[in-house]
């Protein structure tokens, strides 16, 4: 049970909440609240949920555990001798500014409704710069020039408008439509002007110039102010003038949001309840107190009223210099402060600004009047605010809006519903992006599935919600806009750029896919190959963007995407190849006729179906084929057989009745000649795939193969997909748990142990599947892969001893480097030589011998044939899953380094040949 206080309290604290109405001549001022007693936690609990259930709308508020934010700033602060380390007087100021930005964080959220939003233009401009630390250099010109720059690309980051006029592809849209005066202003004069005049004009500019904090000083431009707030502890800055500026600038923009002046700006009259901020615990030791000190300092220094009510909680000590006074006094405590706020000014200290209150113990649960008690408190705790002016209200005003406007364009009245309505049809075509997207006109919605598929250069997600895929793609944007750039100041590094094409980003329905760990970790392959190159010492290395494309699910609107493709190199002559293309469909033979007819070299990370390379002489993978797979997995198999893990020399292999499947269907029947070849007695058991993905085939389904598999004694090799396999898994857990046959997967089923919540739902069930990479892998390894991925992708790195880095990346990250292998062998032999998809094709037929790449996934060898389209001899792992934890390797077959591959592996494939 609850502990029950005092409903006095509640009483005191909502009537400070209450912002009573009317102009600002006649505001009560607002004290800093102390409540001293136990149990501060409970109480401050129940205070959120008032504040949560006022009527008519919550209170925007914020409690903040004094304590445990103490101990986070001197965790990632307080290290001596390491480049973080900050001293005590300024790891109070740290502490000062993550205070404010978790409270500015929750009062310009959304959840209090959208005219209830603070925008923390001042106090965000503050804390930017505070976080923007150049160099421990002493500041001079050209650091003032850096900062200026880097204040413009936020300017401009923010609006969107002149997100639209960044990067080449905008000057290619526009070259040869308008004139090249008109290109010059619009793209490079007109931003450099408004921001110019906006530092002029803009209401946080001028406000940072005019605070009374840091002023001394200052030279007196704001080139030099922020210079200053950049480098702070080097120009020897007083903390204590730092925290002061940040708190001015937190209740600046307070009061702005509630200024109540004129009528025609009525969002001051809606806010009818003070923003709360709660400080759990605040002690001086935590500096809790000090930054109480602070905001009662600069209330007054500046006489302005602020609407923020400050709460803290803390034990009473028994040694309080000030008069503590008791929540049921007579008068009130509130009422008393009031009495000493009508009091002279000129003698008023900070201390003023504090009302110490002692908080009752909570009601004993044996007192006899505990629902009595229970019931005062009760009503008390909900609170009524006062309601906003109905002319204030967003429906009054909307409806008069709306009224004015269809009096004004009641003749247009048939022209702009149209226009509106032609509007909504091109966004919902175009993914819900509006015709201002620079990713709009190239992606769109598939009307038999509802996907979201198309390019996207500028980083749209195609409608994944997976905050690390969006995560990945902003990265990929940003080393795109950096090529950009090293290519603009230095043109003998060419601008080269690959598109990655995916089947994996979304599903049938629109809905998020179930494989976005998998395609997530190609992106970020991909991406850190990009940044290798990026980073480059030779003076003519090429610079390369990477363009993200989706083909939707089994790769059924590649052939569409393709087409795309062709268009945009229209525009782009840079586009010189591909990389991705997953799944071994027919539908993926379609793509790569498509991409062969417009004359873009490709290569894919994942395909192994036989027959692929046949379709196009423009077509190689880093992975090795389904009959070699085959070869490695008969001879585990007798491996198994061996050891006596399988009680008979018997195989099931278990395949997809889709006919669009062409790699389930090609493992099925390499399967079927590797394993008779081995001497195992081999049985085929078909399924139909899950319905969900649009299949109309009839057969077992895979909770039925499931079912049989159950006492099976020999080898289940699994040649479908991982949704399917999941399936038969879940199957096999219900009926067999404790005692499941012994499974062994393709390839595909690595998108499976790339999912740690997948993993974990089959953790009485152990399988192991084969793998084209040395399976999972952490950030620690000192690979130019993972090294890279620890700069590019903290967050992934963190999470690698769960969510393991399975491989995929490797995969990507190999294959855009045989792209880039391939140029730089062009550059070598033919510096001259324009580096175009031709040119490109002709560059990879010589990856072999001791030019073949090392790469991350194993040695890739094209053999020195023309025709030769796969690596010789690839590297394929044997990995093992068990308890849900991260897939481990149990063996390899293929070239990796100097490495030794396993006793039980088939002929290597170069011996064969000779």
């Amino acid at each position: 049970m609850a502990p029950i206080f005092n409903h006095q309290v509640f009483e005191l604290v909502g009537r400070l909440v209450k912002r009573p109405p009317g102009p600002a001549r006649v505001r009560e001022g607002i004290p800093i609240l102390e409540l001293l007693g136990t149990h501060d936690a409970e109480l401050g609990a129940q205070i959120d949920d008032s504040a949560h259930r006022s009527d008519p709308r919550s209170v925007p508020h914020r409690r903040i555990d004094m304590d445990a934010l103490w101990a986070e700033v001197v965790r990632d602060r307080g290290a001596e001798g390491t480049p973080r380390y900050l001293d005590h007087d300024w790891q109070r100021t740290e502490l000062c500014r993550r205070s404010l930005v978790k409270l500015a964080q929750e009062f310009s959220s959304d959840s209090y409704g959208p005219d209830q939003r603070v925008r923390f233009r001042r106090f965000g401009m503050v804390n930017w710069l505070l976080q923007t630390t150049d160099s421990p250099e002493e500041p001079d010109s050209q650091h003032g020039r850096l900062v200026i720059r880097r204040l413009r690309d936020r300017e401009f980051a923010r609006r969107r408008l002149f997100r639209l006029t960044g990067g080449s592809s905008a000057e290619s849209a526009l070259t040869g439509q308008v004139q090249w005066w008109a290109q010059l202003f619009g793209l490079v004069l007109a931003p450099l002007i408004w921001f110019r005049l906006w530092r002029l004009v803009g209401q946080e500019y001028r406000w940072l110039l005019k605070q009374p904090y840091m002023a001394p000083a200052d030279p007196g431009t704001f080139t030099g102010f922020a210079l200053r707030l950049t480098q702070p502890r080097w120009g020897r800055e007083d903390p204590e003038q730092i925290s002061r500026l940040m708190v001015n600038a937190f209740l600046e923009d307070l009061r702005v949001a509630y200024r109540r002046r004129h009528p025609l700006r009525p969002a001051g009259y809606r806010r009818t309840a003070h923003c709360t901020a709660w400080l759990q615990g605040a002690t001086a030791a935590n500096g809790g107190r000090n930054l109480a000190r602070l905001i009662a300092t600069v209330r007054n220094d500046t006489g302005a009223f602020d609407p923020l009510l400050l709460v803290l909680t803390r034990p009473e000590d028994p040694r309080e210099p000030v008069q503590v006074r008791n929540v049921n006094d007579d008068p009130s405590p509130y009422d008393a402060w009031l009495e000493e706020l009508a009091g002279p000014v000129r003698d008023r200290s900070p201390g003023f600004w504090y009302l110490p209150v002692r908080i009752p113990a909570p009601v004993p649960p044996d007192d006899p009047d505990v629902h009595l008690h229970a019931g005062r408190t009760a009503r008390a705790s909900r609170w009524q605010l006062p309601r906003p002016p109905r002319w204030a209200g967003r429906t009054v005003r909307r409806t008069v809006a709306a009224l004015l406007v269809l009096a004004t364009v009641a003749t247009t009245a048939a022209y702009v519903r149209d226009a509106r309505a032609d509007e909504a049809a091109w966004s919902r075509r175009h993914c819900g992006l509006d015709r201002g997207d620079p990713d709009a006109a190239t992606v769109w919605k598939t009307d038999r599935t509802n996907e979201c598929v198309g390019i996207a250069p500028h980083g749209f997600a195609f409608g994944a919600a997976d905050a690390r895929v969006r995560t990945t793609l902003r990265v990929i944007t940003r080393q795109n806009e950096e090529a950009e750039r090293i290519h603009e100041a230095t043109p003998d590094r060419p601008l080269i750029t690959l598109i990655h094409l995916s089947a994996l980003l979304s599903s049938p329905g629109g809905h998020p896919s179930g494989s976005l760990a998998y395609a997530r970790e190609q992106l970020q392959g991909a991406a850190a190959a990009q940044r290798r190159q990026l980073d480059a010492t030779r003076s003519n290395a090429p610079v390369v963007r990477i363009f993200t494309a989706s083909a939707g699910s089994g790769m059924r609107y590649g052939r569409d995407v393709g087409r795309e493709i062709g268009e945009l190199m229209r525009t782009d002559p840079t586009i010189a190849g591909v990389t991705g293309l997953d799944q071994s469909r027919s539908a993926t033979v379609d793509t790569i006729a498509e991409l062969t007819r417009i004359g873009l070299p490709m290569i894919a990370t994942t395909l192994s179906a036989d027959s692929l390379p046949g379709y196009s002489a423009l077509y190689m993978q880093v992975s090795p084929q389904n009959r070699r797979e085959a070869d490695i997995a008969a001879a585990y198999a007798r491996h198994m057989l061996d050891e006596g893990r399988l009680k008979k020399r018997s195989v099931r292999i278990m395949y997809s009745l889709d006919p669009s499947d062409t790699y389930s269907s090609n493992l099925r029947d390499d399967a079927t000649r590797s394993f008779e070849s081995a001497g195992f007695h081999v049985t085929r058991q078909g399924y139909a795939p899950d319905t969900r993905l649009g299949n109309t085939l009839t057969g077992a389904t895979p909770s039925e193969v499931g079912k049989t598999a159950c006492g099976y004694e020999g080898l289940v090799f699994f040649t479908g997909r991982t949704e399917d396999f999941m399936t038969v898994a879940e199957s096999v857990n219900t009926r067999c748990g404790h005692t499941p046959p012994a499974f062994l997967g393709g390839d595909d089923i690595g998108r499976l142990g790339a999912d740690p919540d997948k993993r974990r739902s089959l953790a009485r069930v152990p399988y192991e599947f084969l793998d084209f990479t040395v399976g999972s892998a952490g950030c620690d390894g000192q690979s130019d892969l993972y090294a890279t991925m620890r700069q590019l992708f903290p967050e992934e790195c963190a999470s690698a001893p769960d969510t393991s880095l399975d491989g995929h990346a490797a995969l990507a990250f190999d294959a855009v480097n045989l792209h880039l292998t391939a140029l730089a062998h062009l550059q070598d032999t033919a510096p001259r030589l324009p580096l175009t998809p031709a040119a490109l094709w002709h560059g990879l037929s010589g990856i072999h011998g001791d030019d073949a790449l090392d790469g991350e996934s194993g040695k890739i060898d094209f053999g020195g044939v023309v025709d030769q389209q796969v690596p010789i001899d690839k590297l394929i792992s044997v990995q093992h899953v068990e308890g849900g934890k991260r897939p481990r390797q149990i063996g390899f077959c293929g070239l990796l380094g100097g490495s030794e591959q396993s006793s039980w592996c088939p002929e290597p494939e170069i011996r064969r040949s000779h």
